[in-house]
């Protein structure tokens, strides 16, 4: 039993899917009869590594009587990321500069 603005979801871009959270302090007293119920207080927070065929873009979670449903699709079939191509500085570049990350052409 989470509020919504006591949770957060978080995807890094190393495929972490983050989630953190507080939970509120909850005590029930009923009169008459003696009924008692707590509930667990604190900050939480959990991580799962994704697999590379998560569309890390498409990400959605929800949230419904306490209850976070996180949907992680797949990536279209034939879909790839794109690996990152590093240029590689020559010898004869010892001027000190750089080596650039640059995405690959598809």
């Amino acid at each position: 039993g989470v509020r919504r603005e006591d949770i957060k979801v978080e995807v890094e871009e190393n495929r972490v899917l983050r989630i953190t959270g507080e939970r509120k302090g909850e005590e029930e007293v009923e009169d008459e009869k003696w009924h008692r119920a707590e509930r667990m207080a604190g900050k939480f927070w959990r991580q799962f590594r994704l697999p590379a065929s998560a569309d890390l873009d498409a990400v959605k979670a929800h949230l419904e009587d306490g209850v976070l449903r996180v949907t992680v699709p797949k990536l279209v079939e034939g879909t790839r990321r794109q690996p990152k191509l590093i240029n590689i500085a020559q010898e004869a570049d010892k001027g000190g500069e750089d080596i650039k990350a640059s995405k690959a052409a598809g």
